[in-house]
């Protein structure tokens, strides 16, 4: 319902001179505001990367101190064991070694980051997440990366636990949402950024073991007593006595037993290189039959790693060709464990008094994942060149180093283990949300999430997304139909739909195929510089003629993606089979399927957004301008459970641009000084000479309308505040 307002003719003329004496002083601030941003920036540019953290090699005890706090502070994200305590597994050491754990020996801890409220264990969504696992060191002198995904961690945990903020309305909640905001965007992580290790956590599980080998990294030894962890898997081994003698493979062991993992990464040190397979001596000079896939994703690590003056991007190849063969190690068990039984032999361990040669029988499903081995530096312990948190999850930055760029490798392992899709804008609005942590499922909180209103004389609606998750697009479509026409139709947020039956394909505008970010070549279709990283797709569907105010229609965004992961390598490869991993297989065979340990990897061709309501509004054509711009389109913010005009950004800035705090000299801020206090002397003169005329105006409006002059509180936005001009709404 849209209300106007009524003043006399006379009235009219004296406010109109009112309202240009304002829009005046409007000027003069607005001017004053650009000149202190500018400084700010200049300033902003031009500080030290005292700014930033610089990062260094984090001891046991630091880990274990972090991981407590971790465990205390986000615990609807993060879950820790250990394997004694999950799997009673002995501890390796003595009393001597790691005495912070007041227990004998050192402690195998095993981390879960996922998003519990969203996904509860044992759920039907839960279930069915995609996994993946990062390994900090099976050597215990290749120090690099327990650190690196001990930051990557911290990162997921921050931005989810930020996005997921405000809950609601309070001004505690949406005084925390800012204030974590600000605080990431000082560590250079921005909105998108933030969005993006949001959606990680809460549509991935993330399971990792810092210190994998924990005996030797506190000992800063390679070996676990004596002996090599990463000798010691049941692949290509030729004695049932020489596997499973570690701590650290039964640690391995166990988790991968539970758990259907795509992607995985072993962090190695001594060169600098991504490896794949083959890398034992049955196979040697043969690839795998996933090569095609192993390629693409080790081409992603290297480009998205990046270099620096002294380390160029990581070489990536197979292991045999690229680093040396070994028996018994970690990355070849992990990826043909289960499908190729020849090479896999049962272990009879003699060290602490032996392990259930039971455990390492394995189906056919838990062990195809593509384990990498990242060879992360020459320099075992490197002291030079770890970098710094500036921009981290920029390849280009200036902050790159060896932590930096793992990091950056471990997070893209998390996010190509599933493709997905995310509407960022309906004609010219950007949503505010893409995905938000530590919601419940259902149709309904899907409604809140992903709701948007158009003015009732539309006769088209635009959509933008972005495909993530992928390699390569080989074609994307959008789809839509009216709510009534589809009803009884599963609308979960949480599960694709099985069929379009009932929706009509809309109408792609430019490309319908296109290449990741992380590609050699970068996204395409080429983003803008407002919008997510990842190639961007934009579409149109017509208003049904049928529909009326207040009628919903479904939009769905579908893709499909890497189809060339489902073929074998056109030069010689062992075993004369076709792709065996999850990874290729779950996007490219509709047909395959596989459970173990109440986990569940299902294939498919079409990868879906979450659906998107468009409801049809009973305003004729805008509700009023923001910046300059028609706003014809409204958004129903799920946080706060009201339409949302504007809200999620008209033309927004680039949330990069928001600065809360800039330095300011002497000079200049006497200087600001004296311009505010004239500027407010001239505002007293006019409101002195104006005063009565305010009154008068409002004694003369219509006394059968109540107005409200009380404005609320404005819902959080993480963009630039900007004024929206609108007509009152009920």
């Amino acid at each position: 319902q849209i209300h106007t307002w009524h003043t006399s003719t006379g009235t009219t003329n004296k406010l109109r001179e009112k309202a240009d004496r304002v829009t005046m002083i409007k000027t003069i601030v607005r001017f004053l505001c650009m000149t202190s941003v500018a400084h700010a920036r200049i300033s902003r540019e031009t500080t030290s990367t005292d700014d930033y953290e610089s990062y260094n090699i984090w001891t046991s005890e630091e880990i274990k101190v972090k991981l407590d706090k971790w465990k205390e502070v986000y615990p609807d994200f993060f879950h820790m064991t250990s394997a004694q305590e999950k799997y009673g597994l002995p501890a390796a050491g003595t009393d001597d070694d790691c005495p912070f754990h007041d227990v004998t020996g050192c402690h195998n801890f095993i981390v879960t980051i996922q998003d519990f409220v969203t996904h509860p264990e044992g759920s039907y969504t839960s279930a069915r997440l995609p996994e993946v696992f990062w390994s900090g060191c099976l050597h215990g002198n290749e120090r690099v990366g327990p650190t690196s995904i001990m930051h990557a961690a911290s990162l997921l945990l921050q931005a989810a636990s930020c996005e997921a903020l405000p809950r609601t309305k309070e001004k505690d909640e949406i005084a925390a949402a800012r204030k974590c905001r600000h605080e990431l965007e000082e560590k250079g992580i921005d909105e998108h950024q933030r969005k993006w290790l949001a959606r990680l956590v809460s549509t991935r599980r993330i399971v990792m073991t810092p210190t994998t080998n924990a005996l030797g990294y506190y000992r800063n030894k390679r070996e676990e007593d004596g002996i090599d962890p990463n000798r010691d898997f049941p692949y290509d081994v030729e004695d049932a006595e020489d596997c499973m003698q570690t701590v650290a493979a039964r640690t391995v062991n166990e988790i991968y037993r539970e758990h259907l993992f795509q992607l995985a990464l072993t962090f190695h040190a001594g060169m600098e290189v991504v490896g794949y397979e083959w890398g034992a001596p049955t196979w040697l000079g043969k690839l795998s039959p996933d090569d095609i896939a192993q390629v693409s994703i080790g081409s992603a690590y290297s480009n998205y790693g990046g270099g620096w003056s002294s380390s160029k991007a990581y070489t990536y190849g197979t292991m045999n060709d690229l680093v040396y063969y070994v028996r018994g190690g970690m990355e070849d068990w992990a990826y043909a464990g289960s499908w190729d039984p020849d090479r896999v032999i049962p272990c009879e361990p003699e060290t602490f008094d032996g392990y259930p040669k039971e455990k390492t029988i394995y189906n056919n499903s838990t062990l195809r994942i593509f384990n990498m081995l990242i060879e992360t530096s020459d320099d075992k312990t490197p002291k030079l060149h770890l970098g710094n948190s500036m921009d981290v999850l920029n390849k280009d930055t200036k902050g790159n180093g060896h932590i930096s760029r793992n990091i950056r490798l471990a997070l893209l392992a998390a996010e190509l283990v599933e493709p997905y899709i995310s509407v960022f804008k309906v004609n010219e609005l950007r949503l505010s949300d893409d995905v938000v942590p530590l919601l419940t499922s259902g149709e309904e909180s899907c409604r809140k999430g992903n709701t948007v209103m158009v003015a009732k004389n539309t006769q088209q609606v635009n959509i933008s997304w972005t495909v993530g998750g992928s390699m390569t697009i080989d074609n994307t479509e959008l789809w839509y139909a009216k709510l009534d026409d589809i009803e009884g139709r599963d609308l979960d947020c949480l599960k694709h739909p099985s069929d379009m039956d009932g929706f009509v394909k809309g109408e792609i505008i430019g490309a319908t195929k296109g290449t990741s970010t992380f590609s050699a070549t970068g996204a395409h279709p080429k983003p803008k510089e407002d919008e997510p990283d990842g190639p961007i797709f934009t579409g149109r569907i017509p208003i049904p003629s049928s529909t009326k105010p207040l009628d919903q229609i479904v939009i769905y965004i579908s893709a499909r993606v890497d189809q060339d992961w489902k073929k074998p390598p056109f030069i010689a490869y062992a075993p004369l089979v076709g792709p065996q991993s999850h990874i290729a297989n779950v996007r490219t065979n509709p047909d395959w399927h596989h459970e173990s340990a109440g986990k569940f990897v299902d294939g498919r061709l079409d990868w879906f957004s979450r659906p998107l309501y468009v409801i049809l509004g009973d305003f004729e054509d805008a509700i009023g301008t923001q910046s300059g711009h028609t706003v014809g389109t409204l958004e129903h913010n799920v946080r706060f459970e009201n339409h949302n005009a504007g809200q999620g950004g008209v033309l927004p800035k680039s949330a990069d641009k928001e600065r809360m705090w800039f330095p300011v000299n002497l000079t200049y801020l006497l200087f600001l000084g004296a311009l505010v206090l004239a500027l407010c002397l001239f505002c007293a003169c006019i409101c002195r000479s104006d005063g009565s005329e305010k009154f008068a105006a409002v004694g003369q409006m219509d006394d059968d309308d109540d107005y409200d002059y009380t404005f609320g509180s404005a819902p959080f936005s993480d963009r630039d505040d900007t004024e929206v001009e609108l007509r009152a709404m009920s």
